[in-house]
């Protein structure tokens, strides 16, 4: 019905406009007093434009039509300025559907390097599966969804895929197991691409940013080791890499906490405990918190010995921090 209702007003609309077109070309009186005439065709315009967005409706999904503003311009402009008021009517209507969001915003981002995103808003939650992608690897026969699954841990952050991937270069299908091989592949490429870029950037920038540069260079040797972590010629060269480039960040810039305690994990992993303590330490005097740095000085006071120090650097984290695992298991184990 409603749609008989806009085809009607469309035509009758236009027949209005022609007749009003009609008298400009014949001197009629309309002519004669602009204003009538002026009103008459923004009227007819304005139902021109609303019995359009009727039909332009039909074509958006949802059923939300922005463009009113646009047709009646369109309608109304025509007659005037020809192609230049087509082309303006146009631009803005563009630019108001490019820049206008009234869809709800499904992710929320954070800062947090730790946590990259929250789960999405207003989604139902589905049952989860109990197996995770590389028991699913092991198990599942499903090589479809696994070649998928496989296919799109492209674009998971490599410290979390590569343990799937991994398990992806050993499985029995082939195109699963090349494709794996390839996406490990692609990101060693790009991770080693990345690190040449930040070496030229970090020679024409001040002490916080070229401190922050190397840090971030330091970041991206710590993900190339999760990739080559069983290859103990490989790790060795990754880790002295990783650990030139976090005191580049700490010798540019002595106030950075997140370069010593980037520092510490990686001297931790080479067995230097005493650099490790040491790091993480600076880290928490410049303000790095407390739950965050000081399981990995336990974890170094350990590495030497001192189980006195261990018991210390526990008991210092807040009891809030220590309710949940693998902290728990910790503070239950040297209390």
């Amino acid at each position: 019905m409603l749609k008989i209702i806009a085809f009607v007003a469309l035509a009758l609309s236009l027949f209005g406009q022609a007749v009003l077109l009609g008298g400009l070309v014949s001197q009629s009186i309309f002519t004669d007093i602009p204003v009538i005439w002026l009103f008459l065709h923004a009227i007819a315009s304005l139902v021109s434009a609303m019995a359009i967005n009727v039909f332009i409706n039909e074509l958006i999904p949802g059923g939300k039509s922005t463009f009113h503003s646009y047709s009646f311009l369109v309608c109304f402009s025509m007659p005037f300025i020809g192609t230049i008021g087509c082309f303006g009517a146009m631009v803005y209507g563009i630019y108001n559907s490019n820049n206008r969001h009234e869809d709800n915003i499904y992710w929320q981002f954070t800062n947090n390097a730790e946590l990259p995103f929250t789960a999405p808003l207003e989604r139902k939650a589905a049952k989860l599966d109990s197996r995770g992608f590389v028991e699913q690897l092991k198990f599942s026969d499903h090589t479809i969804s696994l070649y998928k699954k496989v296919l799109a841990s492209n674009n998971i952050q490599t410290s979390l895929s590569v343990g799937a991937l991994k398990e992806g270069v050993k499985h029995s299908n082939e195109q699963i197991r090349l494709t794996a091989y390839q996406i490990l592949d692609r990101k060693v490429t790009n991770l080693n691409k990345q690190i040449q870029k930040l070496e030229e950037l970090a020679q024409g920038q001040g002490a916080e940013d070229q401190s922050n540069t190397w840090l971030q260079i330091a970041s991206n040797y710590w993900e190339l080791l999760t990739i080559e972590k069983d290859e103990p010629i490989a790790r060795e060269q990754l880790l002295d890499k990783a650990l030139n480039a976090a005191k580049n960040s700490v010798k540019i810039l002595p106030t950075n906490r997140n370069a010593h305690f980037t520092l510490g994990r990686v001297a931790l992993l080479q067995g230097n405990e005493r650099m490790a303590a040491v790091a993480f330490e600076r880290a928490m005097a410049l303000g790095m918190p407390v739950e965050k740095a000081m399981p990995y000085r336990a974890e170094a006071a350990f590495l030497a010995r001192d189980f006195k120090k261990v018991v210390e650097s526990i008991d210092s984290v807040d009891a809030s921090y220590k309710i949940y695992p693998p902290l728990s298991h910790l503070a239950a184990y040297w209390s």
